[in-house]
């Protein structure tokens, strides 16, 4: 009985420490493998971003990148459009005066030059491209320019004499030209009308006094150059050159009978002048 009682007792002890000791040896054993266990999952979490995030920026480095050149400004736009302006300038004016008949005493042609001052106006369309420019322009121009040539001057007491007037002018130009910032240089031509007066004396011979007045179509061609100064104004300086077509008059004197005149007259012009824009067609173009 004391042998059982002993064997009993001893053993109870023994399960009585095992059921209170194995839970508290697995537990912290748990706690250890979760706290592992979560590191890891961050960690991958955390690979996969960074793969993600080297994977897209490689695709986006292959993605090419379209690149728009800086807008350009045609130089030539501010010249589109309407303008109309005002100029003024000197006149070197040739005058060829025949007479076929010797209505003054001689046949011959006498040549006559004279330099002056013309001012007037003019009104003109410009269609551009970026660079360049294709307009048109009519101008008017008046002045006197007087050429006179004796006859026989060394002889007392005569009046022979050829004097022609330079009195107007009118073209009607196209122009074509470059446009280099804001300076536009062209060149120029087109019609020209002519208006001249001549008038001969002869009181000696036959006491004769005739004038010639008309306007005669001719051509100009010259070339200038242009520069935008403000926002609507313009300032130009041009050259040109004017050739009136050659006319034959004729005269009928009541002592000498009928007398043939051929008429020729050229001029070179050398002009400034000043345009205002009218309008506002200067639309600035891109390319």
């Amino acid at each position: 009985m004391c042998l059982r009682r002993s064997a009993s007792s001893s053993h109870l002890p023994d399960a009585d420490w095992h059921a209170h000791s194995v839970p508290n040896r697995v537990h912290p054993t748990r706690e250890i493998g979760h706290g592992r266990a979560s590191a890891l999952a961050r960690r991958l979490v955390a690979m996969m971003a960074l793969v993600a995030l080297t994977l897209g920026s490689a695709s986006a480095a292959d993605v090419p990148v379209t690149v728009n050149p800086p807008a350009q400004t045609c130089a030539a736009a501010w010249w589109r459009g309407w303008y109309a302006g005002l100029n003024f300038g000197g006149v070197a004016y040739t005058a060829q005066r025949t007479d076929q008949d010797g209505q003054l005493g001689n046949v011959a042609t006498y040549t006559q030059k004279q330099s002056g001052f013309f001012g007037g106006g003019q009104i003109g369309y410009n269609g551009t491209t970026c660079n360049a420019l294709l307009g048109i322009e009519v101008d008017g121009s008046a002045g006197s320019v007087v050429a006179a040539t004796t006859l026989l001057p060394n002889v007392p007491d005569t009046d022979i004499s050829i004097t022609s007037h330079f009195n107007a002018l009118v073209t009607a130009r196209t122009r074509a030209g470059i446009v280099v910032d804001s300076l536009l240089l062209y060149v120029t031509g087109g019609l020209a009308a002519v208006h001249t007066s001549t008038t001969y004396h002869n009181f000696n011979i036959a006491s004769d006094v005739f004038t010639f007045d008309n306007w005669r179509w001719g051509w100009v061609a010259g070339f200038g150059a242009e520069w935008a100064c403000s926002e609507r104004v313009s300032l130009r300086s041009e050259v040109l050159y004017v050739d009136a077509a050659d006319r034959t008059f004729t005269f009928v004197s009541p002592t000498l009978g009928p007398g043939n005149f051929t008429h020729g007259d050229a001029m070179w012009i050398a002009r400034v002048g000043i345009n205002v824009k009218l309008g506002d067609d200067s639309v600035v173009v891109s390319q």
